[in-house]
């Protein structure tokens, strides 16, 4: 494949054999694969940074006994039907 970016840094690709050349726009740049490895970790690292995976705090003890009378309670009133 042939990468190009975009005036934004956006990536392109198009088959080697030329058979898409007419649909590269004239504003295309043709990138090295470097080049391109460069800007997707770029990219990859500002989504990373705007999208952080959220930290799973476990429930503590307490947490956990307050639901299970919750669901004791819920138990209890099927059993009483």
């Amino acid at each position: 494949m042939k990468t190009y970016k975009d005036l934004n840094n956006n990536l392109w690709a198009y088959e080697l054999d030329g058979s898409q050349d007419h649909l590269i726009p004239a504003n295309f740049t043709l990138i090295t694969e470097e080049e391109a490895d460069a800007i997707r970790a770029k990219k990859q690292a500002e989504y990373e940074a705007a999208n952080p995976v959220p930290v799973l705090v476990p429930p503590t003890k307490n947490e956990l006994l307050a639901e299970l009378e919750l669901l004791t309670a819920k138990i209890e009133a099927l059993s009483n039907d």
